[in-house]
């Protein structure tokens, strides 16, 4: 219908916006995508490269001897000979190279259940945003939970929690959200944090207060000098390169519609850092 037309062309004018933005403002640093990478795409080919060379060495050694109607025996004396013997002994190790390569396998990381209550998109009813931005918020919502492993969205904003979409955890009520130390620090230097295995960090505890147990990594995103993107995801290093760059580009395109907006009784981010 009409309604679903227009949720459409927002989509698309997002997506433009999104890109325009991308272009307009240099990311931090070069993030490759793995996807297009030919080499990634094909890796057990490229693993078994040393094992086909070394097996078609093998090979043409013996099939020239036939040829060349040589002696099977290898003699010592004979040039053509000790080339052979040198010419096998590098397809062995090459081999050996190739069975090795096989062998070695990334292993993939589990998904883990992250215990807590999913919540529709849910945004500060005490804060009016600027046109659009809240589209924008659910758009990246929708797009970051249906192509990534993010499973818990979070915008902070003048120390204020105004927007939480995904999980949450037990018996928090959304709005609730605070940054901390890690925040903070994201905000001074510009620069995104990614938390690949969060149980690692002690400053996890920043984050437990209202994402559920079970979040495995955390990437926290600035938005400008106000405000900071906090996505969860439920896997351990599930959140590639690529991911963080598309984080980063929807953080950067935030900061242009939110720019100038102030969020009145913010906390701010100084008030929940840890008293030393």
């Amino acid at each position: 219908g009409a309604s679903s037309a227009r949720a459409t062309m927002t989509s698309h004018r997002m997506t433009r916006s999104v890109a325009a933005n991308a272009t307009s403002k240099p990311t931090q640093t070069e993030v490759p995508d793995v996807t297009y990478n030919f080499v990634a795409q094909n890796v057990d080919t490229f693993r078994a490269l040393p094992l086909y060379m070394g097996a078609l060495g093998i090979i043409g050694v013996i099939a020239n001897r036939i040829v060349s109607g040589a002696a099977p025996v290898v003699d010592a004396s004979s040039g053509a000979s000790r080339v052979d013997v040198l010419i096998i002994f590098l397809s062995a190790v090459l081999l050996l190279t190739g069975l090795q390569w096989l062998s070695l396998k990334p292993r993939d990381m589990p998904q883990e259940d992250m215990l807590g209550v999913e919540i529709e998109p849910w945004f500060d009813p005490g804060v009016k945003l600027p046109a659009g931005v809240a589209e924008e918020l659910r758009w990246a919502w929708e797009a970051l939970r249906g192509a990534t492993r993010v499973r818990s969205l979070v915008l902070l904003y003048d120390g204020r929690n105004i927007f939480h979409a995904g999980v949450i955890a037990p018996g928090v009520r959304p709005g609730g959200a605070a940054g901390g130390q890690i925040c903070s620090d994201a905000i001074a230097t510009g620069r995104g944090n990614y938390l690949a295995n969060l149980v690692l960090y002690p400053g996890r505890k920043e984050f437990m207060g209202y994402l559920p147990e079970g979040t495995q990594g955390v990437v926290v995103q600035p938005v400008g000098k106000s405000g900071v993107l906090i996505a969860a995801s439920d896997t351990v290093r599930g959140i590639s390169r690529l991911d963080q760059a598309w984080i980063s580009t929807i953080a950067d395109k935030l900061e242009v519609s939110i720019d100038g907006f102030k969020v009145s009784k913010g906390v701010g981010f100084g008030a929940a850092k840890e008293k030393k």
